[in-house]
């Protein structure tokens, strides 16, 4: 059970909290809010700016979605993270992939039949997020030969920052996978 309360929908009196509630619900496309949101009703400041932070970096941009997921699964399969991972796993299910793909994602990566940049990528936001000290003028120049530009670049460290980021907290108060 998680450290912080799981605030429900039903039982939030703060207007802002319901707002971003309400746009958490309508723009992740899942038509609810994930307790990883729900857990931060009680700071409605901290709620909000994780919110934003998720949306302009997971939600938008030129990577795709599904891509930024696949991040997540690596990352959060990396620091043991099991809310973060399950709720990956499930964001990638219900946006179109395949159980097989998902299974090899988490179990046998290097057979996992993605084309050779996407598993680049997701490698380069596995470096970023777990070594980030390792990481080269090699890793670079390798993604930018597969025609990666500066702003998808700079979107896989984002990804990779905020999927750790979410790990660590979710850890932290050891919250608990949603009820899907």
């Amino acid at each position: 059970m998680a450290y912080f309360p799981i605030i429900e929908y039903a039982h939030v009196t703060d207007a802002k909290v319901r707002v971003i509630y309400e746009e958490i619900s309508a723009e992740l496309g899942f038509g609810m809010v994930p307790n990883l949101f729900k857990s931060m009703a009680l700071n409605p400041d901290f709620l909000e700016t994780s919110w934003r932070k998720f949306r302009a970096i997971v939600l938008a941009g030129t990577l795709p979605r599904t891509l930024k997921e696949m991040i997540g699964v690596v990352v959060s399969q990396a620091n043991h993270s099991p809310y973060a991972l399950q709720v990956h796993l499930h964001s990638l299910s219900a946006l179109g992939i395949s159980e097989e793909l998902l299974r090899l994602l988490v179990e046998d990566f290097n057979h996992c039949p993605l084309p050779q940049r996407q598993k680049a990528t997701i490698q380069f936001g596995l470096l970023a997020a777990t070594q980030p000290h390792n990481l080269t003028d090699t890793h670079y120049q390798t993604l930018r030969a597969m025609g990666l530009n500066d702003v998808e670049l700079f979107e896989i460290i984002a990804t990779a920052n905020i999927f750790t980021e979410v790990n660590q907290y979710t850890d932290a108060i050891d919250l608990e996978i949603d009820r899907l």
